[in-house]
C-alpha cells in the first residue's frame, strides 16, 4: 500500500534511495528522554530514507536566505509495531535532521504524515530547528475517508510550485494546515491565493484552543457533585461549542 502511495504522490525514480536508516543514529545525537528511547526500540520496527529530493534529481532549486536553508528535501517511511508515540517521534526525528522532512510513518495498512517548517537558530549560528511540526491522523490507504483522499491526492509533485524547495515545501505545508481545518470544518480546501494563509492558521489555533477548553470544562463537570454549578458547566460548554461551530465553518 505505502508503493502506491508513493507512486500517486509521483516521486521521480531518480530521487529513490531506499537506504536503511539505523535508529542507533537518533539515540546518539538526538536529544532524547528515556521515554524516547523506550519508544524508539519498542515501537519502531525501521526507519528507511526512501527519497531525497535535490536539484540533481529533481528540477527544482535550493533556497536560502538569512533565515531558512532549503538545499534539499528528505522522505522517510518509519514503519511502526503499533500506532502509539507518533507525534513525539515525529518530533524527535524532524529535530535531528537538519533537512526538512516528509515523514510518512506506517503501520499494516495505514499510514500518518507530518511535516516540519525549519529555519536557522536565533542562538546558535549554523544549527538548524524546527519550531514545530504537522501530522495526520491515521489514514488507512485501503480505504480512506473522503477527507484523506483529497489531502493524499493534493500531495502529488505535479501540482506543488517548482519555483524552489522552500515554495515547494511551503505547498506541503499549506496542505497539512488544510487537513487540519478539514478535521473540524469537514471540508477539505487548500487556502486560495486570495486569503491569507497566517489568518487561518491563527484560526486554526483558536479552535484548538476552544477544544482544549472544551475538554477542560468537561473534566470539571465530571468531578462536580453540586446541581447548580453542573447546569453553570454545561451552559459553558454549550456556548463554547458553539463558538468553535462558528469558527470552525470560517475555516
Amino acid at each position: 500500500m505505502i508503493d502506491a502511495l508513493f507512486q500517486n504522490i509521483g516521486f521521480p525514480q531518480a530521487c529513490h534511495l531506499g537506504k536503511k536508516v539505523f535508529k542507533k543514529m537518533f539515540a546518539e545525537n538526538a536529544f532524547l528522554t528515556a521515554a524516547d528511547k523506550k519508544s524508539l526500540q519498542q515501537d519502531v520496527e525501521g526507519i528507511i530514507w526512501q527519497y531525497t529530493l535535490k536539484p540533481a534529481t529533481i528540477p527544482i532549486s535550493s533556497y536560502e536566505d538569512v533565515e531558512r536553508e532549503y538545499l534539499e528535501i528528505a522522505v522517510l517511511e518509519i514503519a511502526m509495531r503499533n500506532r502509539k508515540s507518533c507525534n513525539r517521534l515525529a518530533e524527535v526525528v524532524h529535530r535531528a535532521i537538519p533537512y526538512p522532512l516528509l515523514l510518512i510513518f506506517t503501520y499494516n495498512n495505514e499510514c500518518c504524515l507530518s511535516v516540519a517548517p525549519k529555519r536557522f537558530s536565533k542562538s546558535e549560528k549554523g544549527v538548524i530547528v524546527a519550531d514545530e511540526h504537522f501530522i495526520t491522523d491515521w489514514i488507512n490507504l485501503q480505504s480512506p475517508a473522503d477527507i484523506d483522499q483529497s489531502f493524499l491526492d493534493s500531495l502529488t509533485l505535479n501540482g506543488l510550485p517548482h519555483t524552489h524547495f522552500l515554495a515547494f515545501y511551503s505547498a506541503w505545508l499549506d496542505r497539512f494546515i488544510a487537513y487540519d481545518c478539514a478535521q473540524l470544518s469537514g471540508l477539505f480546501r487548500v487556502e486560495s491565493k486570495a486569503t491569507d494563509p497566517e489568518e487561518r492558521r491563527q484560526r486554526l489555533a483558536s479552535c484548538h484552543e476552544l477544544e482544549l477548553n472544551i475538554a477542560e470544562l468537561r473534566s470539571m463537570l465530571k468531578k462536580e457533585s453540586q446541581f447548580n454549578r453542573k447546569v453553570e458547566l454545561n451552559t459553558r460548554i454549550k456556548n463554547t461549542e458553539k463558538k468553535l461551530r462558528q469558527l470552525a465553518a470560517t475555516l
